[in-house]
């Protein structure tokens, strides 16, 4: 993905180019911020596809021609592509081409990304900004959790916080996005004498608190995977103060769960999982067994090419099962996803997005490692990012939904920008 000559881009001074470059990595921050706004993220992410629009009409030949933007065009071809194969077997052609042609706006805001990002200086008030963010909603999910509403008048639930969340989203976009806040941490660590990492604790609190056991196992793999980074770049390794780290996270995270019963009710519902028993493993995975059942049903009759993105909810009624708790519920329409990303993609696209999904993986496993043994810091958890956020055994929101596709894919422009070195 490189050639024998660098590919520069001009960027005078006084252009719209210069000005992105010295300020654009606010408008980047602001995703994060007006997350929590209902799909308020679609603003800076629509104004970030126009700024990409109008770099190009300078520098359009010179921007594709770019490593970074070679690295984002392949990545996104292997998930946009079956997404097109998927069209002439759509059930439901309009949710399927929406979703497509929506797709097209996520490398143009990588040109947006790729200049924003050129600096050192530019990434890490980015980093800083998004962990600043991040920390606000922890705060506001611990007062919620403390007096039963946040500063918004928000209330838990059914026993989850939600903080500024509307939705029960928190939970999973700050697993997706904890490696970056890993990354913040470790460098205000290392200039101390470490315990910057106890503020692992608030932010371990609120994803446990916030119900999804989903978000716990993204943040799981998030933490694993950040380990990994930490251990191979540290210049020094104290291994008494990782250990009494890691006790004093258990022992606050055991003490969590001692003085919450919605906690413990979460915990011994997803005990569950493991017993053998149909119903109590339907329970753990929140009535998902009819859901996958009727999925796995639907791949056997679309198995090439799918039914087309977004279009699970219209065709359930036809595979599922008679005694089907959805069904009795509302027997015109089903589930608006299956509840488990590589069964969506497999039900959507086929066996066609299948195999682009396992490129895309495979891809950003081999340049994150890369990435790592380069000492690349703002590369490294970006990709830790999406891979938490695309992992396979992944039961969140949908795949091919708004909010999820939108924060991968902001993520991927974020990543394909930060594998260059910066500038100065």
């Amino acid at each position: 993905m490189t050639s024998s000559e660098p590919v520069v881009l001009s960027i005078p001074a006084g252009s719209f180019a210069h000005t992105v470059r010295q300020h654009g990595w606010w408008l980047i921050a602001a995703f994060v911020f007006a997350s929590p706004m209902g799909k308020g993220f679609e603003v800076p992410l629509a104004l970030m596809t126009f700024g990409g629009i109008a770099l190009m009409f300078k520098d359009g030949r010179t921007i594709w021609r770019h490593p970074s933007m070679r690295w984002l065009l392949l990545l996104f071809a292997c998930i946009w592509l079956p997404l097109v194969t998927a069209l002439p077997d759509a059930i439901t052609f309009e949710p399927a081409a929406s979703t497509a042609l929506a797709y097209v706006r996520f490398p143009l805001a990588g040109v947006f990304a790729l200049y924003a990002l050129r600096d050192e200086a530019s990434r890490r008030k980015l980093f800083v900004a998004i962990t600043l963010l991040l920390s606000l909603w922890i705060a506001d999910g611990l007062l919620q959790a403390a007096i039963g509403h946040d500063v918004f008048g928000y209330q838990p639930a059914g026993g989850r916080i939600t903080g500024p969340f509307a939705k029960l989203t928190m939970g999973l976009i700050l697993a997706v996005l904890a490696p970056v806040y890993f990354e913040v941490i470790r460098r205000y660590a290392a200039r101390s004498r470490g315990w910057y990492w106890l503020a692992l604790l608030p932010y371990t609190a609120v994803i446990l608190l916030s119900g999804s056991r989903a978000a716990w196992g993204m943040y799981a793999a998030g933490m694993v995977g950040f380990a990994v980074y930490a251990y191979f770049t540290a210049p020094s390794r104290h291994l008494g103060r990782a250990i009494l780290i890691v006790l004093l996270c258990a022992a606050s995270i055991g003490a969590l769960i001692a003085v919450s019963p919605p906690l413990q009710d979460k915990l011994r519902v997803t005990a569950g999982l493991f017993s053998g028993n149909y119903e109590k493993m339907d329970e753990a995975t929140s009535i998902r067994l009819p859901i996958w059942k009727t999925g796995i049903n639907i791949v056997k009759d679309h198995w090439l090419n799918g039914i087309g993105a977004r279009g699970f909810r219209y065709v359930y009624p036809q595979y599922a099962a008679s005694d089907d708790p959805f069904m009795k519920l509302n027997p015109t329409s089903g589930p608006t996803h299956p509840h488990q990303i590589t069964l969506e993609i497999l039900v959507e696209t086929g066996v066609i997005g299948l195999l682009g999904f396992a490129a895309f993986l495979v891809l950003m496993l081999r340049r994150t490692w890369q990435a790592m043994r380069a000492g690349n810091t703002y590369a490294v958890p970006l990709g830790l990012s999406v891979l938490v956020a695309t992992l396979p055994v992944n039961a969140g929101i949908a795949f091919y939904g708004s909010i999820l596709s939108a924060l991968v894919w902001w993520l991927v422009a974020l990543y394909c920008a930060t594998l260059i070195q910066p500038d100065n």
